[in-house]
C-alpha cells in the first residue's frame, strides 16, 4: 500500500499550517474560534471589525467611506483608550490599503497590538457592518457563520498531478497540490510493460493523494469530502482512505484537474448543495422521530426549550425575520412584542428579528444550528413551522 513519504506528509502539514495562518485564509476551525473567544488583554482595547466586501462596497471609496465611519464609532466608544484604538483602525486600513480581498463579501478584523493579536477573515457570506471594542474579540457573528456553512475538502485527482481545496462559508480555495511520478520511457520497455507500469504509478498516486485526503481532512476538520477522480483511480483512492475520512465521502462530480479554483468552484456547487440539502431533511427527520421524546416543533415549544437551555441543535428557517420580544427581567424570548412576560412580571422589550436571537442563545449554550435554506429542506420543515429543535433531555 503506497502512502506519503515522511518528507511529503511533513510538507502537506507545514503548507496547511501556513495557509491557516495567513491572514485572509477562510479557515475556521472551532480551536480558532475558541482561541479568539478566549483572548483577553489587560486594559488594551481589542477591536472587532466587520465590513461588507459586496459589490457594491467594492464601488469606488464606498468601502473606505464605511470603515471611516466604523472607526470614527470604535473611537468615540474607546474611552481612556482614544490613542491605541486610533491605531488598531489605522492597522486595519493599511492592511485594505495594500489589498483588498479579491473574492468574498466580506472581511473580519481582530486588533491588538498590545497583546500581539492582528487576524484578518474573509467570508462569502455578507455580515453586517459593525464595529465592537472590548477586553476579547466579538466572534458570535463568526460562530454562526461557521456552523451555518459546512466545511468541505476537494480532491482533483489525476495520474500526474493531484489537487486539494477546502471549501468554507462558500469560498473554495486550493491547500496542496501532489505530484505524480513521472513515466520514464526506454527503449527497453515493451509496450505491455509500459502499461503495466503506467497502472503502477497511477495506484500509486490515487493512494498517495488518499493519504494527503486523510491529513487535509482532519487538519481542517471537514465534515464532508467531495472528489472528482478518473475511472481507473477512484477505486484505488476510496479502498486507501482510512475510515474516518470514508465516512465522510459525500459524493463525486466531473472537473478538469487543470481547472482554476472558481471553475472547481463551479463544478463542485451543485454536489454541495446536494449535501447541505440532504443533512437539512436529515434532521428535521430526527426531529420528526423524536418528537414524543427529545424533539420539539413550532416557534412557541422551541423558544421554551431555548429559554430552559435544553437545545442540543436549534432548526430554523435561514431567511425568515420574526418580531417578538425579550422579558427585560430575565432575558427570557417571547412571541409577545408588548406587556409583560408571565413568568417573571418583567417588561417585554419587542425586538425586530426573534430569529437572529434564538441563534445567539443556542449558541451561548453551545448549541449546533441548521439553518434551512433548500427546497427540501423548507418542505420538511413546513409541518412544524419556522422552528424547531433537537433536545439535550
Amino acid at each position: 500500500m503506497s502512502s506519503l513519504a515522511p518528507k511529503e506528509r511533513d510538507a502537506l502539514l507545514a503548507e496547511l499550517r501556513r495557509r491557516t495562518t495567513t491572514p485572509g485564509f477562510h479557515f475556521l476551525s472551532a480551536d480558532h474560534l475558541t482561541r479568539l473567544n478566549d483572548a483577553r488583554s489587560d486594559g488594551a482595547p481589542i477591536v472587532s471589525l466587520y465590513l461588507e466586501m459586496t459589490p457594491e462596497a467594492r464601488l469606488g471609496t464606498t468601502w473606505a467611506t464605511t470603515l471611516k465611519d466604523l472607526c470614527d464609532r470604535a473611537i468615540a466608544d474607546a474611552g481612556d483608550h482614544t490613542k491605541a484604538v486610533e491605531r488598531e483602525c489605522e492597522r486595519i486600513r493599511e492592511a485594505l490599503d495594500a489589498g483588498l480581498p479579491k473574492t468574498g463579501r466580506g472581511v473580519v478584523f481582530f486588533a491588538c497590538e498590545e497583546i500581539g493579536l492582528f487576524e484578518q477573515l474573509g467570508t462569502a457570506i455578507t455580515l453586517p457592518n459593525s464595529v465592537h471594542v472590548g477586553d476579547n474579540p466579538y466572534v458570535r457573528p463568526l460562530a454562526r457563520v461557521r456552523d451555518e456553512n459546512d466545511r468541505f475538502v476537494i480532491a482533483l485527482l489525476s495520474m500526474h498531478k493531484s489537487r486539494f481545496f477546502f471549501a468554507q462559508i462558500g469560498l473554495v480555495e486550493e491547500v496542496y497540490e501532489l505530484d505524480g511520478e513521472e513515466f520514464a520511457v526506454t527503449d527497453l520497455v515493451s509496450k505491455d510493460q509500459k502499461q503495466d507500469r503506467k497502472a503502477e504509478l497511477r495506484r500509486q498516486q490515487a493512494q498517495r493523494s488518499a493519504h494527503a485526503t486523510d491529513l487535509i481532512a482532519k487538519t481542517l476538520e471537514a465534515r464532508h469530502v467531495l472528489y472528482s477522480a478518473p475511472a481507473d483511480m477512484e477505486a484505488d483512492y476510496l479502498d486507501k482512505l482510512d475510515q474516518a475520512t470514508r465516512q465522510r465521502v459525500a459524493g463525486n462530480f466531473a472537473c478538469d484537474t487543470m481547472a482554476t479554483t472558481a471553475e472547481v468552484a463551479d463544478a463542485a456547487d451543485a454536489a454541495q448543495r446536494e449535501v447541505e440539502a440532504r443533512e437539512e431533511v436529515e434532521t428535521l427527520g430526527k426531529v420528526q422521530e423524536l418528537l414524543s421524546s427529545r424533539a420539539v416543533a413550532g416557534l412557541d415549544d422551541t423558544l421554551d426549550m431555548l429559554n430552559q437551555q435544553r437545545v442540543m441543535t436549534l432548526v430554523v428557517d435561514g431567511d425568515q425575520t420574526i418580531a417578538g420580544g425579550v422579558d427585560a427581567t430575565s432575558g427570557m424570548l417571547t412571541t409577545q412584542t408588548e406587556g409583560t412576560y408571565p413568568a417573571t412580571g418583567g417588561d417585554i422589550r419587542p425586538v425586530p428579528d426573534l430569529v437572529e436571537l434564538m441563534l445567539d442563545k443556542a449558541m451561548e449554550q453551545g448549541a449546533t444550528l441548521e439553518l434551512v435554506h433548500s427546497d427540501a429542506g423548507r418542505e420538511a420543515l413546513a409541518p412544524h413551522g419556522p422552528a424547531a429543535a433537537l433536545l439535550r433531555f
